[in-house]
């Protein structure tokens, strides 16, 4: 048989079950996940449209987040059909290696994890951040029920807003400090007891407080105390609350960019750290799952497809478990970003070594 034409044969008997894994996988994490906010859908305001959008932009995600899985359940069922075929039998006896025999798999594997990656860096992130406003703002908008303590707000680029209470619901600020700078220096402050959002007036307005302005060398120019500022900060509370970004919702870019960010603002950066190396790692899970599922698969030999199934049910939430794992293990600096992240491939790239040398692959 010509390299092309084996090649291409043994990719098909991989298709085939890696579309229906993908499928049955991603329909279950997404009921799953459905199950468990029903209860917010059904008691929500939210249209049927909205919802309907919300479900359908969740599906990318799930889709991505299980295609380890689907990899894993193709490569068991392809070399369960050529096991019970008799074909690998009979390329044995032939004198063709195992390991060039199954190397189209980790060609298909590695074409997977291209696949995945690109939808990690363009579709999964545009999908999930509309998923995730849709549900912020129509279908369960927790924002009115958001208090932030000690926050520091950002109203535009040359703009902070420091305050001890921000009830956003309310629409009030305790003990804000409005701060505008022009070329990075600071040239007004007001600094008030509380400031109130005026529907009417579509304005924060500040309360027993001072302003003051500063002259070109930093100093002190002007001061002057009032009872009552109509301010000209705009935004109204909704838009002012800080929403902050989940790591599925950032680019690779995106996710480096918000650590500069997060530097600039003194704020912790080994959540984002770890998010990048675990969007770099993720892809490369399906090559190992891939070589991981190709001695478990001679193990089972001719055991039932059921067997198969649950063999990659139990392997790939015990990898989603490390990855988890990893993921909390490195944002809270128990262990350093690039290892939480990478271990989990490494843990069982380990695994599926020591199995394809024992099983003669």
């Amino acid at each position: 048989m010509k390299p092309a034409i084996f090649t291409r044969y043994v990719v098909r008997a991989f298709l085939g079950p890696f579309v229906f894994g993908l499928a049955v996988f991603a329909l279950l994490a997404f009921l799953g996940d459905l199950f468990d906010k029903m209860g917010r859908i059904a008691t929500g305001h939210a249209s049927v449209w909205a919802v309907a959008q919300y479900l359908a932009l969740q599906l990318p995600y799930w889709a991505v987040r299980i295609v380890p899985m689907a990899t894993l359940l193709a490569t068991l069922f392809a070399v369960a059909s050529f096991v019970a075929s008799g074909e690998l039998t009979a390329v044995q006896a032939s004198g063709l290696e195992g390991r060039r025999f199954f190397r189209p798999l980790l060609w298909a594997a590695l074409a997977v994890s291209v696949c995945a990656f690109a939808a990690q860096e363009s579709l999964l992130p545009a999908c999930f951040s509309r998923a995730q406003r849709l549900w912020r703002d129509q279908i369960h908008p927790t924002w009115e029920w958001d208090r932030y303590h000690d926050v520091v707000l950002v109203p535009g680029p040359d703009r902070l807003v420091s305050s001890t209470l921000f009830a956003v619901k309310d629409g009030t600020l305790k003990r804000p400090v409005l701060d505008d700078f022009h070329g990075g220096r600071l040239t007004r402050q007001v600094d008030a007891e509380e400031a109130v959002w005026t529907p009417l007036a579509a304005r924060w307005v500040f309360s027993k407080g001072v302003e003051r302005t500063f002259d070109a060398q930093g100093g002190l120019s002007g001061e002057r105390a009032f009872d009552w500022w109509d301010s000209d900060l705009t935004i109204p509370p909704r838009g002012l609350a800080p929403t902050l970004k989940s790591h599925e919702e950032m680019t690779l870019r995106e996710t480096v960019a918000e650590v500069r960010r997060y530097k600039e603002h003194g704020r912790s950066t080994r959540p984002l750290w770890t998010a990048f190396h675990q969007k770099l790692a993720y892809p490369f899970t399906n090559i190992v799952l891939c070589a991981l599922g190709l001695p478990i698969a001679l193990r089972l030999r001719r055991a039932p497809r059921a067997v198969s199934f649950g063999a990659a049910l139990t392997v790939g939430f015990l990898y989603l478990w490390f990855l988890e794992m990893g993921w909390h293990l490195g944002k809270s600096g128990r262990v350093p970003p690039m290892a939480a992240a990478w271990t989990p491939n490494m843990l069982f790239a380990a695994v599926a070594a020591a199995l394809n040398r024992s099983a003669r692959i």
